[in-house]
C-alpha cells in the first residue's frame, strides 16, 4: 500500500485541527482582553467580536491553523519516517510546471460557479459578506487568506490527508483479497473523491447561510481539486487552484468597491 496517510492519520488531523484552531482562537481572545483591544473586558464582549469581524477572526484563525502544522508536521514526519511534504505529495515541482494552467484552472472554475450561482437561489445576505462590511482591512486581510492560509490549510485536511486516507483504505482491501484491484479505480476512486467533497462543502456552509445552491456549487469545486490532487499527485497543485479560485470570489467585490474603499456599495 502507499506510503502516506491512512484513516487513522486523518482522524489524528481532525482531532488535532478542532483542538488546536480552538486553543489558538481562545489564545487570541486572551491576548486581546489583556491589550484592552476595542475597550472591552469580558471574553464574551471580545468573541463576539471575533465572530463578527474579519480584522479579529482572520488573525485568530491563522494563530490556530499555525498551532496545528507546529505539531502535524513533527508527529507525522515521525510516524511516516520520511518528510511531512513528502507524505502528504506535495509536489512543487509538478504545481510549479504547470502553474499557469493550473490557474486558470482555478479562475475559470470560479468563472463557472459565478455563472451557475446566477442561474441559482443563492441567499441574499450571507455571513461571509457581512464579515467583509466592516471595514477595508477586513476585506482585505479576508482576501489575502482566503488565498493564501485557508486554501493551503483545507488542502492540507481534504486532499493531503482525507481523500488519500480513503483510496489507502481500498488499496488495503484489495492487498487483502477482500476487493478486486479494478474495484480500487472504479469505486474507490469515486467513493474517496464525493466522501472527501461532502464534509468539506458542508465545513463551508455556515458561511452561505446554509443555503443548498451553494453547498451544492462548493462540492462541485471540490470534485475538481481532487480530480487534480489524484490526476498530478501533487498537493501543491490542487491547492493552487484552490487559491486562484478563492480569489475570483472577491475579484467582482474588489471592483465592485473600488479596491474595498466604498464597501457600503455592498448594501445596495
Amino acid at each position: 500500500m502507499a506510503i502516506g496517510p491512512h484513516l487513522g492519520h486523518a482522524l489524528l488531523l481532525i482531532v488535532l485541527a478542532v483542538v488546536l484552531v480552538s486553543a489558538g482562537q481562545f489564545l487570541a481572545l486572551l491576548a486581546a482582553q489583556q491589550l484592552h483591544v476595542e475597550g472591552h473586558h469580558s471574553l464574551r464582549g471580545y468573541a463576539d467580536l471575533m465572530r463578527n469581524d474579519a480584522r479579529w477572526l482572520i488573525p485568530s484563525e491563522a494563530l490556530g491553523y499555525l498551532l496545528v502544522l507546529a505539531a502535524a508536521v513533527p508527529i507525522f514526519r515521525a510516524m511516516w519516517h520520511r518528510g511531512f511534504a513528502a507524505g502528504v505529495h506535495w509536489n512543487l515541482a509538478v504545481a510549479k510546471r504547470y502553474a499557469g494552467r493550473l490557474v486558470l484552472c482555478g479562475l475559470g472554475c470560479g468563472c463557472l460557479i459565478a455563472l451557475l450561482g446566477s442561474q441559482l437561489p443563492m441567499p441574499q445576505d450571507p455571513p461571509i459578506m457581512a464579515d467583509m462590511m466592516h471595514s477595508p482591512a477586513g476585506a482585505w486581510m479576508m482576501l489575502l487568506f482566503g488565498v493564501t492560509g485557508a486554501p493551503l490549510f483545507e488542502e492540507l485536511v481534504f486532499r493531503g490527508f482525507l481523500l488519500p486516507a480513503f483510496l489507502n483504505a481500498f488499496r488495503w482491501l484489495s492487498q487483502k483479497g477482500d476487493l478486486a484491484p479494478s474495484a480500487v479505480l472504479w469505486l474507490g476512486v469515486p467513493f474517496s473523491v464525493v466522501f472527501t467533497s461532502l464534509p468539506f462543502a458542508l465545513l463551508h456552509s455556515q458561511q452561505v447561510s446554509h443555503a443548498w445552491a451553494p453547498v451544492a456549487l462548493i462540492g462541485l469545486i471540490s470534485l475538481v481539486l481532487c480530480v487534480v490532487r489524484l490526476r498530478l499527485d501533487s498537493l501543491a497543485s490542487s491547492t493552487l487552484v484552490h487559491s486562484a479560485y478563492n480569489f475570483t470570489l472577491f475579484a467582482g467585490i474588489l471592483v465592485q468597491t473600488s479596491g474595498f474603499r466604498h464597501l457600503d456599495r455592498l448594501a445596495h
